[in-house]
């Protein structure tokens, strides 16, 4: 893809231009448009498009924004929603600086047989909910089984006049579009009749279910259509319009794109002088003045220097009404194909193969490398691919079948058949009447760079907010990630804390103070995470990946239905399983019960006590001293001394020994200590004593005693750890202040895909039937700039589908895919 910057605005003579206008012009509605609204795209690769429960579906995503790399957000999400729109499974990832990032979702083992979409969008993004990316799966258990069909398919089938309207007195250009009641193409032909019967024109389907045809419009007439299907069923054209602008656009020339009007006879004056203008990716890339008085009715639009993609040519009045509209599609789009050596080929049941390639004339580049067991006799360049995705789909409203196809060549044939598709299927980024008028969408939905925790602190038992103050956090992530933070108050009460990282999840214990009154309990309310409240989706299937369609289609359908019975297994049936052996263990107690569950690496060790076990005890310092030998808890209960009797002195005030580096994310690991020698963690995070004096009992979870243990983290005289319950607001007293611990998800962490290693291990008994035979999301060259990777073949494999896809930094689309055997 072209960056934008290179792109220049073409002009035919000033005098061509009509006179000033009123209102908004076109180019400034669309300027204040992309840059208030900047548009991302998101395009998701998967191994496959059917699955099987307990499976994993492999995925890559790729983020562009104006043709290159997104910079904008640097989180993805991805969800899985079934037809009910239900979301099973739900993810979020950190983009890397190309915008892109390996991803996978385990199907549950139970999960039920049918229709599924996986979608991948940025939270801003939502902002923009139709151009949100979708991929559409299905899933086949034992369950799953041939359904009858009953009575005659209903066909659907749209008519879309070029440029909008039917212009009464016009030659005029109509395509249409069939479908079936799942939304899948279907091949028809038919007869346009007018209300006294006559036929005007004759129609028939040239490519998955599209075509166009010319009919000669007159004012007061209708127009039906009837198929030759024996269903003697009548379909409307739209009601012709008296008085308009027609447009006709001829896209058939490598260097430019040539647009005709036409008019109306009735009120033909008021269509005298007219705008024409092109914008691509939202910006004006042609316009001009058109004056029918003086014969001005065409316009060329150069192809030079524009980028590939869509181009919305649209017709205005003098008072910037848009009245026709076209999509054309600039072909001027280059894909970089990876040259492919094949160093080991073989097809025999397991046999080992290796292959490598390289990609010349590129930058840095983010690319995925996938090898599939060619089941079916694929027909290359069919699915959405990098090219497909992000120069067509991603601006597109409906479902499209085999966008790849479009990207295959650019031969007339193909590129015929591109313009059908663009003529039936609306441009929906944006409405021209909307934003001439300054009426955006509401944006509901921030760029998101990182993960951030914001909300609302106000009086206790009152409304009105806090305006001096602070939200403490202590948050601790699975991926033993620790961090001390705050956030100071607005004078609204509101806070932000940003450029959090953290992988899985985290435990975030937080706490809003008053400076001015440092003891008084106040409210937090925290603002939920978008992916934490994530439980029903929109955007859920709308075709339907039938079972019957797919096994009356090809070998595929075989395939599948042979594995129904098995699905849930792994790919390896009858594998060699292990003679009986007997195992003894102890039972686990309670303490062992929490330490598994709350603690991590060193803090495994020691002693582990339950505070729900203690009874009677008011505070923390009793259950230490009821349960602890050789500990002593001296003076105020909520604030005593506390000190080991081994240990000397017995003071309280705060000291910090380097306990050497510093851990992952820059946060120091200095060990802040009391003068007699003790560490005190909460959730695994170093605290100073005064914070575990605020902690109720009803909060912790568990409590953990190191004496020599402590030495380990640096330590040397003990360490004391608590853990707040999951999940769980305590409740406390109104004058009790104390920490509110909730689990919040983190970015997900990319799995590495299995590959069975036959030479390792030749004694692995079992049929192996695996689809996907390689994948890897984030391939990486050698030193030489060669890429090479290596697989083992299933049992039945005779040949494979090798697809290479990726973006540099420069945003050139990088696209292979081979059949091999």
């Amino acid at each position: 893809m072209k960056p934008l910057s290179v792109i220049l605005l073409l002009f035919v003579p000033f005098n061509y231009l009509p006179a000033q206008t009123t209102g908004t012009s076109p180019d400034a509605a669309l300027a204040a448009f992309k840059n208030n609204y900047p548009q991302e795209k998101v395009f998701l690769q998967t191994d496959k498009t059917y699955y099987f429960p307990g499976e994993t579906i492999w995925m890559k995503a790729w983020c562009a924004l104006d043709g290159a790399p997104s910079y904008l957000s640097r989180i993805l999400y991805v969800d899985l929603v079934n037809s009910q729109g239900e979301v099973i499974s739900k993810k979020m990832y950190k983009l890397d600086s190309l915008g892109s990032t390996p991803a996978d979702l385990e199907l549950p083992a139970q999960i039920e047989s049918g229709n599924y979409t996986l979608n991948a969008y940025t939270l801003w993004m939502l902002n923009f909910p139709q151009f949100v990316y979708h991929r559409h799966i299905f899933v086949y258990n034992s369950g799953s089984y041939q359904k009858a069909t009953t009575g005659k398919p209903g066909i659907s089938i749209r008519f879309f006049p070029e440029g909008g309207e039917l212009i009464a007195g016009s030659k005029s250009r109509i395509a249409f579009k069939a479908t079936d009641k799942n939304g899948w193409p279907v091949a028809i032909q038919g007869t346009v009749t007018d209300n006294t019967g006559r036929a005007a024109a004759g129609f028939a389907t040239e490519h998955d279910g599209m075509g166009v045809f010319e009919m000669d419009v007159e004012a007061g007439k209708t127009y039906t259509a009837a198929i030759a299907n024996g269903n003697n069923e009548q379909y409307k054209l739209p009601v012709v319009k008296e008085e308009g602008i027609g447009l006709r656009v001829e896209n058939t020339n490598p260097n430019r794109v040539f647009v005709l009007l036409n008019r109306a006879e009735k009120n033909k004056e008021k269509y005298g002088l007219l705008k024409l203008v092109a914008q691509m990716h939202h910006q004006v890339v042609f316009r001009a003045g058109l004056n029918f008085d003086e014969g001005q009715m065409a316009a060329p639009i150069p192809k030079k220097n524009l980028p590939p993609g869509i181009m919305q040519i649209t017709v205005f009045d003098e008072r910037n009404n848009p009245l026709a509209e076209r999509l054309v599609f600039i072909e001027n789009y280059q894909l970089i194909a990876p040259r492919i050596i094949t160093d080991t080929l073989n097809t025999k049941a397991r046999g080992r193969n290796q292959f490598s390639f390289s990609v010349n004339d590129v930058g840095a580049a983010t690319l995925s490398c996938l090898v599939t067991s060619d089941i079916a006799g694929t027909t290359l360049n069919q699915e959405d691919n990098i090219a497909s995705s992000l120069l067509l789909t991603t601006d597109l409203p409906g479902q499209i079948n085999n966008p790849g196809y479009y990207f295959k060549n650019k031969e007339p044939q193909t590129l015929h058949h591109l313009n059908l598709l663009l003529m039936t299927h609306g441009w929906r980024r944006f409405e021209w009447k909307r934003i001439l008028q300054n009426d955006y969408a509401t944006l509901k939905y921030p760029v998101e760079s990182a993960i951030t925790f914001s909300g609302l602190v106000t009086k206790s038992d009152r409304r009105e907010p806090v305006k001096d103050g602070k939200v403490s956090f202590i948050i601790r992530g699975d991926d033993s990630t620790s961090l001390l933070a705050e956030a100071i108050l607005t004078d609204k009460g509101e806070f932000l804390l940003n450029n959090v990282n953290y992988m899985k999840s985290a435990a975030v214990a937080y706490m809003g103070t008053n400076n001015k009154k440092e003891n008084f309990v106040v409210d937090v309310k925290l603002n939920p995470a978008y992916i934490d409240s994530l439980k029903q989706s929109l955007y859920h299937a709308g075709i339907d990946l039938d079972t019957v369609n797919l096994i009356n289609k090809h070998a595929l359908g075989k395939y599948i239905y042979g594995q129904m019975n098995g699905a849930g297994n792994a790919a390896f049936k009858n594998a060699k399983t292990l003679q009986g052996v007997t195992v003894t263990a102890r039972k686990q107690n309670r303490e062992d019960s929490l330490n598994r569950e709350y603690a991590g690496g060193p803090f495994l060790m020691g002693k582990s006590i339950d505070p729900s076990a203690t009874k009677y005890a008011r505070t923390i310092w009793q259950i230490i001293q009821q349960t602890v030998p050789g500990v002593t808890v001296e003076g105020n209960p909520f604030d005593p001394k506390v000190s080991f009797n081994r240990f000397n002195a017995l003071g309280n005030e705060d000291v910090t020994v380097d306990a050497g580096g510093s851990s992952d994310g820059g946060i120091s690991n200095d060990i802040v200590m009391q003068t007699n020698g003790i560490a005190y963690y909460l959730n695994e995070v170093n605290v100073s004593k005064d914070i575990i004096n605020t902690l109720s009992v009803e909060d912790v979870a568990l409590i953990k005693v190191l004496k020599n243990e402590g030495a380990v983290l640096g330590a040397s005289q003990g360490v004391i750890a608590l853990y707040t319950k999951k999940g769980i607001t305590a409740n406390k007293l109104p004058f009790e202040k104390s920490y509110t611990v909730i689990k919040r998800e983190g970015y997900a962490i990319v799995r590495q895909f299995y590959s069975t290693g036959y030479s390792q291990n030749p004694e692995i008994q079992g049929s192996d039937n695996r689809h996907t035979l390689y994948w890897n999301g984030k391939i990486t060259p050698a030193k030489d700039g060669t890429y090479r990777f290596r697989f083992f073949n299933n049992d039945t494999s005779k040949q494979f589908r090798l697809v290479i896809q990726g973006v540099d930094k420069e945003g050139q689309l990088i696209y292979g895919e081979q059949l091999i055997q």
